[in-house]
């Protein structure tokens, strides 16, 4: 059984969390590759609104991660993913009824503005009620579950849809709006101190502020590493993947769901076995280890137009795979470092500062993608993202060097 040696480990708050998370992963998976169709094909929008919609959704994360981080320190993260699932099923349901451009910009805005509000606080909750020596694999086995929620949520999506059927994409938006009331029930059930705000000790600072985060040197590089590493990783894999091997490669769009699908399903399958490789290393060494990884995987994309046409699907599939071993090592590492370098005070916003690696990334991935595909540089946009994925590794190394120092 896959989840064998991680079920040990929940208790009950955690299991409710993780439950949570791969329910509502179902809906994300459904909607997730299909918003620029939707929008396209459905409401008449032009690509390059639905592009910079998204580039905009991105901004919006960013902006409103402060904010939010905050808040999960002042009243507690479990309050605040209330109201952030609430705003995001609202919000999903709303984007099945868009009809301008103005609805569609709101839809995106609430959607982002919901999500800065569940991501800070989910994590917050995961760690307080996991013992400190079971965080790696906790966060591994959220990373699992979401994926595994992700990729049926995909299945669900290609039974449901029915090209030019405008019910079909409102039904899977409906679905999705459900899954994040699903996810408040369990949320609303969950009790104890550790849900809500934390009260600080009689020795310890009683109240925080970003101050206090940024003078938390480690921490500080942490996030930059991890916002360099996300963007020539998962940023431009998203953004770029998918034109490249269409348009550049010229394989059929049916080649997307199993090149997507081999990365869902080898993160479920082999996310076990990487965890258990990783307990004889150091997280430091983990992280450095994501950036090789992560470059291998573009050597795949760089050869790919050399080979026949099958081949070269069959070369992206397996960047795509390789590309899943990074993320099972990521997953564990960069979580739990960020948790265990910040103060209980503060978690809320250092929390939401590691948040950014995926508002900062989804802005320049895809800008970056655009602009170098967009003029038919497609040997040298994978070479730059090759390269790119080195950058993160002299970030972590001085982390690795200051917390030496510190500790």
């Amino acid at each position: 059984m896959l989840f064998k040696e991680f079920l040990p480990l929940l208790n009950p708050q955690s299991r409710k969390i993780v439950i949570g998370i791969c329910l509502n992963a179902i809906g994300g998976g459904m909607t997730l590759s299909l918003l620029l169709v939707y929008l396209h094909d459905m409401r008449g929008f032009t690509n390059t609104f639905g592009g910079l919609l998204l580039a905009y959704g991105s901004i919006v994360s960013i902006v409103a991660s402060t904010p939010m981080g905050a808040l999960v320190d002042r009243i507690g993260p479990r309050k605040v993913m209330i109201g952030g699932l609430i705003i995001n099923s609202a919000a999903a349901f709303s984007l099945s009824e868009v009809q301008t451009h103005l609805q569609a910009i709101l839809a995106i805005t609430f959607i982002n503005i919901g999500g800065q509000a569940i991501w800070p606080s989910q994590s917050v909750i995961l760690t307080r009620v996991t013992a400190e020596e079971n965080r790696p694999k906790i966060f591994a086995f959220n990373f699992m579950l979401l994926n595994l929620g992700l990729g049926l949520g995909g299945l669900i999506s290609s039974l449901i849809i029915e090209e030019g059927n405008l019910r079909s994409f409102q039904i899977m938006y409906w679905v999705d709006a459900s899954t994040f009331l699903l996810y408040l029930l369990i949320v609303i059930s969950l009790q104890g101190e550790k849900v809500n705000r934390y009260i600080p000790k009689a020795h310890e600072p009683q109240n925080g502020s970003y101050r206090d985060l940024f003078e938390i040197k480690p921490l500080m590089l942490l996030g930059i590493g991890g916002i360099v590493l996300f963007t020539f990783g998962y940023g431009t894999i998203q953004a770029g993947v998918p034109i490249f091997a269409t348009q550049f490669l010229g394989l059929s769009p049916n080649w997307l769901g199993v090149i997507f699908g081999v990365n869902t399903v080898s993160i479920v399958v082999f996310q076990p076995f990487v965890m258990r490789v990783l307990e004889r290393y150091s997280k430091y060494t983990a992280l450095v280890s994501i950036g090789i990884i992560w470059a291998i995987s573009w050597v795949f994309v760089g050869v790919a137009p050399m080979l026949p046409l099958f081949m070269a699907g069959i070369a992206i599939c397996i960047s795509q795979l390789i590309f899943a071993f990074g993320e099972m090592v990521q997953a564990p590492t960069i979580p739990t470092l960020a948790n265990e370098i910040s103060p209980e005070h503060i978690r809320g916003r250092a929390n939401a500062w590691m948040s950014l690696q995926w508002g900062v990334s989804g802005v320049l991935g895809p800008a970056i993608t655009g602009l170098m595909l967009g003029a038919n540089l497609d040997q040298l946009w994978v070479a730059t993202m090759f390269i790119g994925c080195f950058a993160s590794i002299p970030i972590f190394l001085a982390m690795k060097n200051i917390a030496s120092k510190n500790g």
